[in-house]
């Protein structure tokens, strides 16, 4: 992999080809990223390197020298405990995470390539802004990554993990211009709620990332998008038997019935069966912000 970059390099200026011509519209590969991969400041992923080979003409191998690209096996089980674990703010499950962080800090994140560190970054500024309710944790990674994933209409596990970064941010933004402003939102949630065919890890991320960040739709008064995120994260869950963020389907369903539809007893209807689902996957704490947040939203 040492050598990746030089050939990399000297294949595409012995086609002639520019880096803003090789790149194309730059939703498989930036410009920038394509400079620090053939300078040997980034080690691509395994779906770039075959993106840059398929450009070139040529196998993966011939640009590896049949030098693996995988990743090692607890960075894949720390990213996915990172990824698939949800806090709701339990102070154990944070600190948790945060051990998570740091195994990964300590061990991998250097020999990681650009794409995996992207997300490590990602899911750790997300956490920052939520607690520090500041931008300025997650918008450098923004700058430098959400103008590509905007242009995009079918969206890849980092492109979620970015979004749902940008969303934390556009929770704590102060006013609702640039990338703040209402209208990209609205593109953007259009955009999500039209995936279709993903696989089932993309699946589950897209499911967390809408399920995540519902107080936006409340708070922006988004009916239509309310009651398409219900029907989508159903609709999910159910094909990819994953049913572990259904208690937190059921808090959404209650609150779209109190919120829109000023329908109590359906309300209640959710609200019982959130409690049901927090009790079957055995989340105690779960179960008790549940009944809290039931109390705050019918006492209030």
């Amino acid at each position: 992999m040492e050598e990746f970059g030089i050939k990399v390099r000297a294949l595409r200026e012995k086609k002639g080809i520019s880096r803003e011509e090789f790149c194309g519209d730059e939703t498989e590969l930036s410009v920038r990223q394509l400079a620090r991969i053939e300078s040997n400041q980034s080690i691509p992923s395994l779906s770039k390197a075959q993106f840059i080979a398929n450009q070139l003409g040529v196998s993966l191998g011939t640009l590896t020298d049949g030098g693996s690209l995988e990743l090692p096996r607890r960075y894949e089980e720390l990213k996915y405990l990172l990824i698939r674990t949800p806090t709701y703010g339990d102070k154990v499950r944070l600190e948790r995470k945060g051990e998570y962080f740091d195994e990964i800090s300590e061990k991998f994140y250097d020999i990681i390539p650009e794409e995996e560190r992207l997300i490590i970054d990602c899911l750790q500024a997300k956490l920052d802004v939520h607690f520090s309710d500041d931008v300025n944790f997650g918008e450098g990674i923004l700058n430098d990554y959400f103008d590509q994933v905007r242009r995009k209409k079918n969206f890849q596990i980092n492109d979620l993990i970015l979004i749902d970064l940008y969303f934390a941010c556009l929770a704590s933004a102060k006013s609702f211009v640039g990338i703040y402003s209402l209208d990209l939102y609205d593109e953007l949630m259009e955009c999500l709620l039209n995936q279709e065919n993903l696989s089932p890890e993309t699946s589950l991320i897209l499911n967390n990332v809408l399920l995540n960040n519902v107080d936006l739709v409340l708070r922006f008064h988004r009916e239509s998008f309310m009651k398409r995120i219900i029907i989508k994260s159903d609709t999910i869950m159910t094909s990819i038997h994953d049913f572990q963020r259904r208690p937190v389907l059921s808090l959404v369903e209650w609150k779209y019935y109190l919120q829109f539809k000023k329908d109590f007893l359906a309300a209640q209807k959710s609200y019982s069966n959130a409690i049901l689902f927090a009790n079957l996957i055995g989340d105690t704490y779960l179960e008790n912000k549940l009944k809290e947040e039931w109390e705050l939203d019918t006492t209030t």
